[in-house]
């Protein structure tokens, strides 16, 4: 009788064990677990004059810069998680899908921001520890926990509002600005922005089929604007579907080559 009660003693400590030390677990479809790791905030100077510098990502150049307490952005946010647990953010800590943290493209390090969901006004409290989201117009990455506490994970991405709570000011002393621009590229820029362009996806015989793609369009490009174009070719209405409000050439040709839509042309309006 002693033994079967040890015995039942043993077992019941031992899963109580591995239940304390593996506390995260990847969500469904994951499998296995992860190691925790600390996520301190890295607050040093040399940190700063790392992540306070220009950058270029896909041939873009970005400029981190200050913030104000107060400043309230909107746009549309995404989130990231099992594929980057455990690896470096830009400021050089390990990324933990469990944390409140976030990426910001602009940001200084370390700013914390009220991230608010604007289609079921729920709200979390973020710190940007990284650099991204570099997919369309998307402004901040969030975390699988934060992305989690506005509900927005089934969706994958949400259409937000960053109100800036707290920053680090030590951040402004790296500041860099953008360099100024050559007259003569200013007169060049200016005119090519004068032109306006739209992506010509598809076209159907069948506005039914037309509109479904324009409201699929609506859905995964809300950065954009999807309209139905009515022509008539050998007395038959062609609906074609067309996607504008792109801020330049270079940002409409990026769009077609990481979508990959076949056949998907560029109109000059």
């Amino acid at each position: 009788m002693r033994f079967i009660i040890r015995y039942i003693i043993f077992f019941v400590v031992f899963f109580s064990f591995l239940g304390c030390t593996n506390p995260f677990i990847r969500p469904a479809g994951g499998g296995g677990v992860y190691d925790d790791k600390p996520s301190e905030p890295i607050t040093t100077e040399p940190m700063y004059r790392a992540t306070m510098r220009p950058y270029t990502v896909m041939g873009k150049r970005y400029y981190p810069h200050s913030v104000k307490v107060g400043e309230s952005f909107t746009g549309i946010a995404s989130w990231y998680g099992d594929d980057f647990h455990d690896k470096q953010t830009s400021n050089g800590e390990f990324y933990n899908m469990y944390d409140m943290t976030a990426a910001h493209k602009t940001m200084p390090i370390n700013t914390q921001v009220r991230v608010t969901n604007l289609t079921n006004n729920l709200s979390t409290i973020v710190r940007i520890n990284d650099r991204g989201p570099f997919v369309g117009e998307r402004i901040i990455d969030l975390s699988f926990k934060a992305a989690t506490e506005i509900d927005m994970i089934k969706h994958g991405t949400a259409r937000v509002k960053l109100e800036v709570l707290q920053y680090d000011s030590i951040a402004d002393k790296y500041l860099h600005k953008k360099p100024q621009m050559p007259e003569n590229k200013k007169s060049v820029e200016t005119s090519q922005k004068s032109e306006t362009y739209s992506i010509q996806i598809a076209s159907f015989t069948s506005r039914e089929k037309a509109s479904k793609l324009k409201e699929r369009c609506y859905n995964d490009h809300s950065n954009y604007k999807p309209s139905i174009k009515e022509v008539i070719i050998n007395n038959m209405p062609i609906y074609k579907v067309m996607l504008g409000g792109f801020k330049d050439l270079g940002e409409l040709r990026e769009f077609i080559e990481r979508e990959h839509f076949e056949g998907a042309f560029i109109v000059r309006n």
